[in-house]
């Protein structure tokens, strides 16, 4: 059951408990039957509800720094990239969002790079292997 006041225009089918909690005095309150569910309408018209959406918390993406950190660290970006996740989450944590987003996208930049030089190395060490092999057995 959502928890809510008995502030909006529409009726709102709330657990009587939470009602009495929230506005123990109002007199419109309208019990059906014998259950603990009420039926609660608001009679003022210029009530103003203000719905505010939550806050996205931007990734620091640690797990994927310390793999790019421990499996393939090519100019020590993996290290730049498990800093910079670090710095994120600190941000995330102290609640300084913008510059956590900041942190988390140079985070990410590191990431990606090691991941190209990663897929580019072992891209050349097998065109190297088989232009190797294909040089040892045709002569």
């Amino acid at each position: 059951m959502i928890k809510a006041h008995c502030f909006l225009r529409w009726p709102t089918l709330l657990h009587k408990e939470e009602i009495l909690s929230a506005r123990p005095s109002a007199p419109d309150y309208f019990p059906i039957q014998d259950t603990s569910i009420v039926l609660c309408w608001s009679r003022d018209p210029d009530t103003v509800v203000t719905i505010v959406n939550p806050v996205e918390h931007p990734r620091d993406y640690v797990v994927w720094s310390i793999c790019s950190f421990f499996h393939a660290n090519p100019f020590c970006l993996g290290l730049l990239a498990l800093i910079f996740s670090f710095k994120a989450r600190d941000m995330k944590v102290t609640g300084d969002l913008q510059r956590a987003r900041e942190y988390s996208k140079w985070a990410l930049g590191f990431n990606v790079a090691v991941l190209i030089i990663l897929f580019l190395t072992i891209f050349s060490l097998l065109i190297l292997m088989m232009y190797n092999v294909y040089k040892i057995t045709h002569g």
